[in-house]
């Protein structure tokens, strides 16, 4: 993969500590301080950021194993094949919810979807470019430098709490937010296994309530959505947990935005070929199940409704597919 290294100012980052800036209950991102500026000769942040490529080929989509750099934000990027998954909740299942039923088998055209989520270093380079505008986004706070900027949390998940600000960073980037039977067969491949890994629960694999991962408080400890300490583990991390296709953190870390909107009964009359979702709805479907969910949450087949501005929990991500070239 080839980056590219930009630097922030360490004045920038005190800038952002003396200004008052709005309650940590709004978190409103402010272009006023853009993050690729060029930094003074003294103190300055080093922080990698992967490269545009000139380079725009596509290759096919034909086994697993395969992947690809993102020619527009040098995200990496797995192939999943075409072929038939199983979807949705087993009747054994007794975690599951009525809205995972039945389970059903549905074939879906090969696709790229990234390995990871998206990270806060991805996103900010979206804004700096002018294409993507959060509303909301966790850089404010008045004692420490926030969530999204600060150094040490740049190979984090960004948290972006609003649907809209996720699709537009897709499509900055060339691509589209995964429907919901792409992330579900992405996360636990064909045989309807409960976890992406198998059909056990722990730490090692996946980053959830039962887990202790929050850093010890202090001031330099920035937030983590609406909780107290950012319990977020990087995109990268945790590779004991990959699913079948080599995707990581499909279960916990972050909730995930699909493109679907949701509605309980979809699955009793859904198509059997590339479903999309219903065509319209009050609430979108988010998977996976997040740092601070519990156990049944980050199974494969839960579904939970969200709406497109949805903060409730503090901790909300995504990560784009795309459709594959022909042979």
């Amino acid at each position: 993969m080839i980056y590219r290294a930009f630097t922030v100012s360490l004045f920038l980052m005190s800038f952002l500590w003396a200004t008052t800036l709005p309650s940590t209950t709004e978190k409103v991102y402010s272009r006023s301080h853009p993050l690729t500026s060029v930094a003074d000769e003294k103190g300055s942040i080093a922080m990698d950021v992967p490269a545009k490529s000139d380079d725009t080929t596509q290759p096919a989509c034909l086994q697993i194993g395969q992947t690809w750099i993102s020619p527009f934000d040098g995200r990496e990027m797995v192939c999943v094949p075409a072929g038939k998954f199983l979807m949705g909740a087993a009747e054994t299942d007794t975690s599951a919810g009525e809205d995972e039923r039945p389970q059903h088998e549905v074939y879906l055209d090969a696709f790229w979807i990234d390995k990871t989520e998206v990270t806060n270093a991805d996103y900010l380079r979206c804004i700096d470019e002018g294409a993507c505008h959060p509303e909301i986004y966790d850089t404010t706070i008045t004692t420490y430098i926030p969530y999204a900027v600060h150094p040490d949390y740049q190979s984090h998940p960004a948290l972006i709490f609003i649907v809209d600000d996720a699709i537009d960073y897709c499509q900055w980037a060339g691509r589209r937010l995964p429907t919901e039977a792409e992330w579900e067969k992405s996360a636990r491949g064909t045989d309807g296994r409960m976890y992406p890994w198998g059909e056990s629960l722990d730490c090692e694999r996946a980053n959830y309530y039962l887990c202790d991962n929050r850093p010890e408080p202090g001031p330099d400890v920035p937030p983590c959505g609406y909780t107290s300490s950012c319990q977020t583990q990087k995109v990268d991390s945790q590779t004991a947990g990959a699913s079948p296709y080599g995707l990581l953190h499909m279960s916990g870390n972050v909730w995930e935005w699909v493109s679907d909107w949701y509605s309980t009964d979809y699955f009793t009359n859904s198509p059997q070929e590339n479903p999309q979702g219903p065509v319209t709805g009050d609430f979108r479907v988010r998977k996976g199940g997040g740092a601070t969910s519990l156990a049944k949450d980050l199974r494969a087949s839960s579904r939970a409704s969200g709406k497109g501005e949805h903060y409730f929990d503090g901790q909300m991500g995504f990560r784009c597919a795309t459709d594959t070239v022909t042979p």
